[in-house]
């Protein structure tokens, strides 16, 4: 009798750990489905996403290229301050775009490598702004104590280029004040400064500046997706950035190239 009931218990724990094991593994398959479904939904959005971006870069670029290819017209029937308004604009538009780009296409294409000339192509990232600092009497000066070259790939260094002149322009509101960007050697390579007498930053603000989206001012066009490229290009490139910002009197944005990706083509006597 005993043996009997000892059986039935064994025959009741097992049917009872059976229909647990078969309750949680119908619950657990459930899940998943459902895990399964929903991640299938994110890539269909994802997909919609990389497609919507795709477009309107497409569709971006046309009217800008008819933009810049018509300023030329333009320039006998504008004055010089009008007319340089649009080029300007079609400028800031251009830098968005490019962002815009960027950010789309850095995990899909490979930029190539090469030795850059740095004093020559900032000098023409600068005269690509002039219609903008022109419109806003900014100067805009390079110092450099000698000619160095960067091994980068060109849209990278675009990028950070620009993006660090526009926001310099952007955030100056004063008419007639100068922005200096400077090139020197350090012991660990070369640092590359840009220095503006704009608004500045507090504490607060430079701990957020390379988030995603952020913007110090909502009052400024843009995104908020040009510190963000900056701060990625540099981590991937091993730059050191270094921000000083006071509130009302201007920011510095330092950036210590390595040794690595630097070589010095000409010594000033």
């Amino acid at each position: 009798m005993e043996i009997s009931l000892y059986i039935w218990m064994l025959i009741f724990v097992l049917l009872t750990f059976l229909l647990t094991y078969f309750y949680m593994k119908k619950e657990l398959n459930t899940e998943i489905s459902n895990k399964e479904k929903v991640i299938l939904e994110l890539s269909e959005l994802q997909q919609q996403q990389n497609f919507f971006i795709q477009k309107m870069i497409h569709e971006m670029n046309t009217p800008l290229n008819s933009i810049e290819l018509n300023l030329g017209t333009l320039s006998k029937e504008c004055n010089l301050h009008n007319l340089e308004m649009i080029k300007g604009s079609a400028r800031i538009l251009a830098t968005i775009y490019d962002d815009i780009a960027f950010v789309a296409r850095k995990e899909k294409l490979c930029y190539p490598i090469e030795w850059i000339d740095l004093s020559d192509f900032i000098a023409d990232r600068i005269l690509y702004f002039h219609s903008i600092s022109f419109v806003k009497e900014l100067v805009i000066e390079l110092d450099t104590d000698d000619e160095y070259q960067i091994l980068m790939s060109r849209t990278e260094l675009q990028r950070l280029i620009d993006n660090n002149i526009s926001n310099a322009i952007k955030y100056t509101m004063e008419l007639g004040k100068i922005i200096t960007i400077t090139l020197q050697k350090y012991e660990q390579g070369i640092q590359l400064s840009f220095k503006d007498q704009g608004i500045g930053m507090s504490e607060e603000e430079k701990d957020k500046i390379f988030e995603v989206y952020y913007r110090a001012s909502n009052n400024q066009k843009g995104l908020g997706l040009g510190m963000s490229i900056i701060n990625d290009i540099c981590t991937e490139h091993h730059i050191q950035i270094d921000v000083q910002s006071l509130k009302g009197l201007g920011s510095t944005f330092i950036y210590q190239i390595p040794q690595e990706i630097i070589r010095q083509t000409y010594t000033k006597q």
